[in-house]
């Protein structure tokens, strides 16, 4: 879990250094400023782009119902077409009807010579039996409530049908009364025309406009293309002979599919067929591959922010990044790339580049003396210090001539704990001129093996001791500067003779010292305090050069006044006192910086 959540923190950050770039960038900036000088313009062609758009839908709407009533005029020059010569024909059917062969095959030229006008001629005497008929047939509709309440109200009249009695195909039929010399109805002449195939006017595509013509129940009579087509794209309820959406011109409405429409609705002939137009909405229209007017403008915005921001990136901020990562590389690594796009930078910013290779290549030199310099110091140093180690391993030695000469076994043990000063002195030096930096020194290291030394040459003392006591170490690395390691170094000597010293059976009988190091961190990598503490087992046996009676286990004399001289020096707090059946000596100083940047964050204010 706690990697996810390690990933959606690295997530975040990563989606945050993007955005803050985004608003930071100056190429992002400044495309948008630029493209604000453009804002007017868009706002202008926008508004016009708009009121061309309204003036287009109002053309188109009245271009719409224009070709619906040019459809419903052409039905209608058809219908009137029929009713002439269903007029002309009821005027010679009394004489016609008397010869029923006569009488068919003129009402089959009538058809014939139509050009496929008319699909249907016959005449339907009152006795209800129908013999002139164009197609050669008799049909009977004696009998038939329609035609009885028609003989007894004659008049003309139209009929519209899904598939005419006679042709078996959706026909707008004109009815004219014949009457006699007495005025009496002998009948009706009928002359049908198709509506299935509509012809739209030239220059218009059924990709235009989609249309139909329907009966009184809005029902397709006709259709430009399949009829099966136009009964979906007919509005699901609509009464074609409401005036109300009539006068409207046009309407809106669902289809059979549930598809927002508009209309346009036109007689044909009132109360028996209509012309109806049909198209998808503008905003039907709009989800194909056309857009939206208004959104040219704002396009035309999008495409020169893009433009602005593409030439911005490729003329003045691309260059400049790249300029700034070759300065970052060079910082890193003071290697300095060739760069292949050098002759194409402007003027101004070559002359930068040109500016900071000189600059670079100068710095690198001076580097490459200051290293060289800094190298030789450190040469220097490092002999000095192997001269002093040496030195002081003669004075040792010189000591250790003077320990084998002495009589008095008080000054045997003050020239032995000279010495032991004295080896500690030359160890820290051997360290120092061993060390691959001569500014720091791990300290930890140094001072196991201080420790080491002093064990080694100790002796065993106390009353009854026969083995020196157990040594525990817990040192934390610690790194720090050589002018500390001294001082702190000699503390640590201080502190671990005398408990090799004093360090008496504790209540489990175990004579013990204990040696710990640890460091604590200071805020924002700022150097921390180090401690260091130097604890022995302290019983309530007195050692052997005691006083009578008294149980001694606190250093005295010069050893203590070593110690506090030490801790003066390093600037920190030495503590040392019985805890229990523990003695012990701790030292706390806080270490010093290494480099520029350790001492700046060193010397910064810190918080109250």
């Amino acid at each position: 879990m706690s990697g996810v959540a390690a990933a959606g923190r690295a997530g975040r950050q990563g989606h945050g250094l993007r955005g803050l770039w985004l608003r930071r960038s100056l190429s992002v900036r400044l495309a948008i400023l630029l493209s604000l000088a453009l804002v007017p313009l868009g706002v202008i062609a926008f508004e016009q782009t708009r009121r061309l758009e309204a003036e287009l839908e109002r053309v188109r709407d009245l271009n719409f119902h224009a070709i619906t009533a040019e459809i419903a005029r052409r039905e209608a020059a058809a219908a009137e077409q029929t009713l002439g010569v269903a007029r002309a024909l009821a005027a010679t059917m009394p004489t016609l009807a008397q010869d029923t062969e006569s009488c068919r095959d003129t009402v089959r030229s009538v058809v014939d010579r139509s050009d496929s006008l008319f699909s249907f001629a016959g005449f339907l005497p009152r006795e209800g039996v129908m013999r002139c008929i164009s197609t050669g047939e008799s049909r009977d509709f004696s009998g038939n409530a329609e035609f009885e309440r028609r003989l007894q109200d004659p008049r003309v009249f139209a009929t519209s049908s899904q598939q005419g009695p006679m042709s078996k195909a959706p026909v707008i039929s004109v009815h004219y009364p014949v009457f006699d010399d007495g005025g009496q109805v002998l009948g009706y002449v009928s002359v049908s025309i198709s509506a299935r195939d509509i012809d739209l006017p030239d220059g218009v595509t059924e990709n235009d406009i989609a249309l139909a013509v329907v009966d009184e129940t809005g029902v397709p009579l006709g259709a430009v293309g399949h009829i099966e087509e136009s009964r979906v794209l007919m509005p699901a309820e609509f009464d074609p002979r409401d005036l109300s959406v009539r006068a409207r011109g046009t309407f809106t409405a669902e289809d059979g599919e549930g598809r927002r429409r508009d209309y346009a609705v036109e007689p044909i002939v009132d109360g028996v067929a209509y012309a109806v137009g049909t198209r998808p909405m503008p905003a039907e229209a709009a989800m194909g591959l056309t857009l939206w007017p208004a959104a040219y403008p704002v396009l035309m915005w999008l495409a020169s922010l893009a433009l602005i921001f593409g030439v911005i990136e490729s003329s003045l901020m691309g260059p400049v990044r790249t300029l700034g990562s070759r300065i970052r590389h060079f910082g890193r690594t003071r290697e300095l790339p060739r760069w292949p796009m050098r002759r194409r930078l402007p003027s101004e910013l070559a002359l930068i580049e040109e500016t900071f290779a000189d600059m670079a290549t100068r710095l690198r030199r001076d580097e490459e003396r200051l290293i060289d310099a800094v190298h030789e110091q450190e040469v220097l140093l490092k002999e000095v210090h192997h001269r002093v180690k040496n030195n002081l391993q003669i004075i040792s030695s010189m000591i250790n001539l003077q320990v084998r000469a002495a009589n008095a076994h008080e000054t045997e043990r003050a020239l032995e704990r000279i010495n032991s000063r004295i080896a500690s002195l030359a160890t820290v030096h051997r360290r120092l001129y061993q060390s691959s930096s001569v500014g720091q020194v791990e300290f930890d290291s140094l001072l196991r093996d201080v420790v080491s030394t002093l064990v080694a040459t100790a002796r065993p003392e106390g009353t009854g001791a026969r083995s020196l006591p157990e040594i525990d170490t817990a040192l934390a690395p610690v790194r720090m500067t050589p002018d500390q390691s001294l001082p702190a170094t000699m503390f640590a000597v201080e502190a671990v003779t005398n408990a090799l010293k004093y360090a008496t059976p504790d209540s489990q009988g175990r004579r013990w010292i204990r040696i710990t190091l640890e460091e604590e961190g200071g805020a924002d990598g700022a150097p921390g305090r180090v401690l260091l503490r130097v604890e022995n087992s302290a019983g309530h046996d007195a050692p052997p050069d005691a006083p009578p009676g008294e149980a001694k286990t606190a250093p005295e004399g010069l050893g203590r006044r070593l110690i506090a001289g030490f801790a003066r020096q390093l600037g920190g707090t030495q503590a040392s006192g019985p805890d229990g059946d523990t003695f012990v000596a701790c030292l706390a100083f806080r270490r010093r910086p290494f480099s520029a940047a350790d001492l700046v964050r060193d010397e910064a204010p810190k918080p109250a």
